[in-house]
Protein backbone atom coordinates (compact mmCIF):
# COMPACT_ATOMS: atom_id res chain seq x y z
CA UNK A 1 0.00 0.00 0.00
CA UNK A 2 2.86 1.98 0.87
CA UNK A 3 4.54 1.80 -2.63
CA UNK A 4 1.18 2.64 -4.10
CA UNK A 5 0.62 5.94 -2.08
CA UNK A 6 4.34 6.77 -2.87
CA UNK A 7 3.88 6.34 -6.75
CA UNK A 8 0.67 7.71 -6.69
CA UNK A 9 2.04 10.79 -5.22
CA UNK A 10 4.98 11.54 -7.15
CA UNK A 11 2.57 11.18 -10.12
CA UNK A 12 0.14 13.85 -9.13
CA UNK A 13 3.12 16.20 -8.02
CA UNK A 14 4.57 15.70 -11.57
CA UNK A 15 0.47 16.70 -12.50
CA UNK A 16 0.78 19.59 -9.95
CA UNK A 17 3.91 20.86 -11.54
CA UNK A 18 2.45 21.05 -15.00
CA UNK A 19 -0.23 22.94 -13.49
CA UNK A 20 1.92 25.38 -11.93
CA UNK A 21 4.12 26.39 -15.11
CA UNK A 22 1.26 28.31 -17.20
CA UNK A 23 0.48 30.39 -14.23
CA UNK A 24 4.04 31.27 -13.37
CA UNK A 25 5.12 31.96 -17.08
CA UNK A 26 2.20 34.60 -16.68
CA UNK A 27 3.18 36.14 -13.40
CA UNK A 28 6.43 36.33 -15.06
CA UNK A 29 4.75 37.99 -18.03
CA UNK A 30 3.01 40.53 -15.72
CA UNK A 31 5.89 41.20 -14.08
CA UNK A 32 7.89 41.95 -17.14
CA UNK A 33 5.03 44.40 -18.17
CA UNK A 34 5.39 46.15 -14.96
CA UNK A 35 9.16 46.22 -15.74
CA UNK A 36 8.35 47.90 -18.51
CA UNK A 37 5.83 50.31 -17.35
CA UNK A 38 8.18 51.77 -14.23
CA UNK A 39 11.67 51.74 -16.10
CA UNK A 40 10.07 53.58 -19.60
CA UNK A 41 7.54 55.88 -17.86
CA UNK A 42 8.80 56.12 -13.90
CA UNK A 43 12.06 55.92 -15.30
CA UNK A 44 12.86 53.98 -11.40
CA UNK A 45 16.43 52.39 -11.14
CA UNK A 46 16.50 49.00 -11.51
CA UNK A 47 16.54 48.64 -7.38
CA UNK A 48 13.05 49.97 -7.43
CA UNK A 49 11.82 48.75 -10.33
CA UNK A 50 12.49 44.93 -9.05
CA UNK A 51 10.94 46.05 -5.26
CA UNK A 52 8.00 47.24 -7.03
CA UNK A 53 7.41 44.42 -9.18
CA UNK A 54 7.64 42.18 -6.29
CA UNK A 55 5.02 44.06 -4.63
CA UNK A 56 2.74 43.44 -6.88
CA UNK A 57 3.07 39.85 -8.13
CA UNK A 58 2.57 36.66 -6.21
CA UNK A 59 5.00 34.28 -5.01
CA UNK A 60 7.22 32.63 -5.67
CA UNK A 61 8.48 35.29 -8.65
CA UNK A 62 8.00 38.10 -5.92
CA UNK A 63 10.36 36.40 -3.91
CA UNK A 64 13.19 36.31 -6.69
CA UNK A 65 12.39 40.15 -7.68
CA UNK A 66 12.69 40.92 -4.09
CA UNK A 67 15.92 38.70 -3.74
CA UNK A 68 16.86 41.02 -6.91
CA UNK A 69 16.07 44.28 -5.17
CA UNK A 70 17.54 43.56 -2.10
CA UNK A 71 20.80 42.65 -3.15
CA UNK A 72 21.47 44.61 -6.11
CA UNK A 73 23.08 47.77 -3.67
CA UNK A 74 25.62 44.97 -2.66
CA UNK A 75 26.37 43.90 -6.12
CA UNK A 76 27.75 46.19 -9.41
CA UNK A 77 27.02 43.11 -11.53
CA UNK A 78 23.57 42.73 -11.87
CA UNK A 79 23.98 40.35 -14.74
CA UNK A 80 25.96 38.09 -12.15
CA UNK A 81 23.46 38.59 -9.30
CA UNK A 82 20.80 38.02 -12.02
CA UNK A 83 22.03 34.24 -13.24
CA UNK A 84 22.65 33.74 -9.43
CA UNK A 85 19.48 34.34 -8.22
CA UNK A 86 17.99 32.29 -11.38
CA UNK A 87 19.96 29.28 -9.86
CA UNK A 88 17.77 29.54 -7.14
CA UNK A 89 14.83 30.53 -8.60
CA UNK A 90 15.14 26.98 -10.44
CA UNK A 91 14.73 25.14 -7.14
CA UNK A 92 11.49 26.68 -6.15
CA UNK A 93 9.37 27.25 -8.88
CA UNK A 94 8.04 25.25 -11.58
CA UNK A 95 9.78 26.60 -14.64
CA UNK A 96 11.91 24.78 -16.88
CA UNK A 97 15.02 25.53 -18.08
CA UNK A 98 13.73 27.12 -21.68
CA UNK A 99 11.94 29.93 -19.25
CA UNK A 100 15.54 30.12 -17.53
CA UNK A 101 17.60 30.56 -20.47
CA UNK A 102 14.99 33.13 -22.09
CA UNK A 103 15.11 35.03 -18.35
CA UNK A 104 18.88 34.70 -18.68
CA UNK A 105 19.63 36.84 -21.78
CA UNK A 106 17.08 39.16 -20.45
CA UNK A 107 19.05 39.57 -17.07
CA UNK A 108 22.19 40.05 -19.42
CA UNK A 109 20.57 42.85 -21.40
CA UNK A 110 19.04 44.49 -18.01
CA UNK A 111 20.11 48.25 -17.48
CA UNK A 112 22.67 48.16 -20.44
CA UNK A 113 20.32 49.95 -22.58
CA UNK A 114 18.84 52.88 -22.64
CA UNK A 115 14.48 53.19 -22.18
CA UNK A 116 13.94 52.50 -25.89
CA UNK A 117 16.23 49.73 -26.41
CA UNK A 118 15.30 47.98 -22.85
CA UNK A 119 11.59 48.44 -23.82
CA UNK A 120 12.44 46.25 -27.22
CA UNK A 121 14.35 43.50 -25.10
CA UNK A 122 11.45 43.23 -22.76
CA UNK A 123 8.85 43.27 -25.84
CA UNK A 124 11.14 39.99 -27.26
CA UNK A 125 11.44 38.61 -23.88
CA UNK A 126 7.48 38.65 -23.86
CA UNK A 127 7.24 36.98 -27.51
CA UNK A 128 9.24 34.48 -26.57
CA UNK A 129 7.41 33.87 -22.82
CA UNK A 130 3.91 33.79 -25.09
CA UNK A 131 5.39 31.06 -27.05
CA UNK A 132 6.44 29.34 -24.14
CA UNK A 133 3.57 29.53 -22.03
CA UNK A 134 1.13 28.38 -25.21
CA UNK A 135 3.39 25.40 -25.00
CA UNK A 136 3.19 24.81 -21.58
CA UNK A 137 -0.67 25.21 -21.73
CA UNK A 138 -0.58 22.63 -24.53
CA UNK A 139 1.84 20.09 -22.24
CA UNK A 140 -0.53 20.42 -19.25
CA UNK A 141 -3.59 19.41 -20.82
CA UNK A 142 -2.09 16.75 -22.56
CA UNK A 143 0.16 14.78 -19.29
CA UNK A 144 -1.59 15.81 -16.88
CA UNK A 145 -3.82 12.86 -16.46
CA UNK A 146 -1.17 10.43 -17.71
CA UNK A 147 1.54 11.27 -14.97
CA UNK A 148 -0.97 11.22 -12.36
CA UNK A 149 -2.49 7.67 -13.82
CA UNK A 150 1.15 6.38 -14.84
CA UNK A 151 1.70 7.42 -10.58
CA UNK A 152 -1.14 4.95 -9.67
CA UNK A 153 -0.21 2.27 -12.25
CA UNK A 154 3.40 1.79 -11.99
CA UNK A 155 2.58 1.42 -8.09
CA UNK A 156 0.08 -1.07 -8.55
CA UNK A 157 2.67 -2.81 -11.38
CA UNK A 158 5.37 -2.94 -8.75
CA UNK A 159 3.18 -4.28 -5.87
CA UNK A 160 1.80 -7.05 -7.86
CA UNK A 161 5.55 -7.81 -8.87
CA UNK A 162 7.03 -8.06 -5.62
CA UNK A 163 4.28 -10.04 -4.17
Amino acid sequence: MLLIAATTLIGFDRSDRLKKRPQQLRQLKTALQIMEAEIIYSQHTIRSVCQHVSNQIPNPLAHFFNLIANKISDSDDLALLWTQELKQLKSYTALEQHELDILQQFGNTLGQFDTNQQQKQIQLTLVHLDRLLAEAHDNYLALSKVYRGIGVLSGILIALVLI
